[in-house]
């Protein structure tokens, strides 16, 4: 049975293929990163966190968009405008700590 060798370029590419993931690794923890949170953010599996809207109505945007600017839509985006802000301040006092 004839016996293939390896070519140079078939070395590198893997030495590469075990190195490189390595080398990202040790980088990524030396400037504080979690490389695997970072892998799969690149490949779209990371999970967003659960927030419980159960209390907020949201409009469309397509309730404001047809509206005519009256007195009552502007009073209305005011309140959520500033519901939002509350909920905003809430999430990130919670999470400063």
């Amino acid at each position: 049975m004839p016996r293939t060798k390896l070519t140079g370029f078939s070395r590198l590419l893997i030495f590469l293929l075990f190195a490189l993931p390595i080398v990202y690794a040790g980088a990524a923890y030396y400037n504080g990163e979690d490389p695997v949170a970072n892998v799969k953010g690149w490949l779209g599996m990371d999970q967003p966190e659960q927030v419980d809207n159960s209390d907020a109505t949201v409009p469309s945007e397509e309730s404001y968009r047809d509206a005519p600017a009256t007195f009552e839509n502007v009073q209305e985006l005011r309140e959520e405008n500033d519901r939002l802000r509350r909920e905003l301040a809430r999430c990130q006092g919670t999470t400063a700590s």
